[in-house]
């Protein structure tokens, strides 16, 4: 028993170990990336990456909204949508997103808000239903963080979206020391078990 125990303890450290490597990190997060020539289309759609403890947009959330707005600003979209249901300390997550983008300059008239969604998932099903409302085709550009941008571009097009993926430019993911390795490896492991997990349920 106790051999066993130890062996797990050294396979265990040893994972670890290679997992916070940023080579590792670096090669975990490039499998993950897709990128490509971004059309003009109707919208641009930027998914929601959490709330700090105060209720502030976090870290995700921030460099999303900028670089969807940086987009919007070239002309990409003529709409830019918004969503995360994310909530806390009585914070909603669609109007920190919104907060952000009017600090960035974009007008109110062209920020939608989608705050009901409180996953992957449900970002592209209650942002469907909002552009079918508003009388607005599929065809978006689609930005979130480059370790998140798989499986969202594929939650996506399986709601039967026609979406063009934009992950974050010099994404916080992309930089490296000790805190950042840490955070970096929690975000990769949640990533892929999300995608096992998000197979197996049927949502991509």
């Amino acid at each position: 028993m106790k051999r066993i125990a130890k062996r797990t303890f050294v396979v265990v450290i040893t994972v670890f170990v290679i997992l916070y490597l940023p080579f590792t990190q670096y090669k975990l997060t490039k499998f993950l990336d897709i990128d490509g020539k971004l059309p003009s289309g109707e919208v641009i759609v930027v998914l929601g990456g959490g709330l700090k403890p105060d209720g502030s947009a976090g870290i995700s959330t921030q460099e999303r909204v900028n670089y969807g707005a940086m987009l919007f600003k070239k002309g990409l979209g003529t709409y830019l949508v918004l969503t995360g249901g994310d909530r806390v300390n009585s914070q909603v997550e669609a109007d920190q997103m919104y907060k952000i983008a009017l600090n960035r300059g974009i007008p109110p008239k062209k920020i939608i808000k989608e705050a009901q969604s409180l996953n992957t998932y449900e970002n592209a099903v209650y942002t469907k239903k909002i552009l079918l409302k508003y009388g607005i085709n599929t065809k978006i550009i689609l930005v979130t963080s480059p370790y998140h941008i798989r499986r969202a571009l594929s939650c996506f097009k399986k709601e039967g979206f026609g979406a063009s993926p934009a992950p974050v430019k010099n994404s916080e993911i992309y930089t490296y020391g000790f805190y950042q390795d840490f955070r970096n490896m929690r975000l990769l492991l949640h990533e892929y078990l999300a995608l096992v997990y998000y197979r197996l349920m049927g949502y991509i």
